[in-house]
């Protein structure tokens, strides 16, 4: 139970300027509750509490860059209704990366180990590619060869869009610099499934 509070208080602070103590009560507050409604520890998922005061909305890293872009990266946050794992709507604040490629996994990948879903990815860009030339010229000839070979192309990382089974290519230190919620932990199984 402590390892579950520790890991609920750590997701909410995301810089220590940004520091704010009540929001690691709340957390331990719904974890709490949480684990004592369930009374099965497998059941519960710190990565998807809901806030109290809203149902059905899921808390989110940067939620407050709602209708903004993000300080260091410019990458815009938009407020959106979402469809997680179990076919529930709920409400987040998520952000709108600029993809190169969008890949939608096959429902049986959804909840498949990140190496698993990456793979699916490269072979859908790999097939875009061949079959739509204009694809190709958005990359270099090395990055094309890593394609080729069924892997990421460097500068680039997989993100999970918050739309189920959504894959988008998209920069990868733009990516790492922008603290998000993804969809890995709304239709994903969250960070057991990494």
């Amino acid at each position: 139970m402590m390892v579950e509070i520790a890991k609920a208080a750590l997701k909410t602070i995301e810089t220590p300027s940004s520091f704010n103590p009540d929001k690691i009560l709340d957390s331990n507050k719904e974890l709490t509750k949480n684990f004592n409604e369930t009374g099965n520890k497998k059941s519960f998922n710190p990565d998807k509490m809901l806030e109290s005061n809203e149902k059905n909305c899921i808390k989110c890293r940067n939620e407050d860059l709602a209708g903004q872009e993000h300080p260091q990266t410019g990458v815009p946050f938009k407020e959106k209704t979402v469809t997680d794992e179990n076919g529930n709507e709920i409400k987040g604040v998520f952000p709108e990366f600029k993809s190169v490629f969008d890949a939608q996994l096959p429902d049986e990948l959804e909840q498949a180990s990140d190496s698993e879903q990456f793979k699916e990815c490269n072979k859908q860009l790999q097939e875009a590619i061949e079959n739509v030339p204009e694809l190709a010229s958005k990359f270099t000839d090395e990055q094309l060869e890593q394609v080729k070979n069924g892997d990421t192309p460097d500068g680039y990382t997989w993100h999970h869009n918050e739309e189920k089974g959504k894959m988008q290519l998209v920069d990868s230190e733009i990516h790492a610099k922008t603290g998000h919620t993804g969809g890995k932990v709304i239709w994903g199984g969250g960070s057991e499934n990494r």
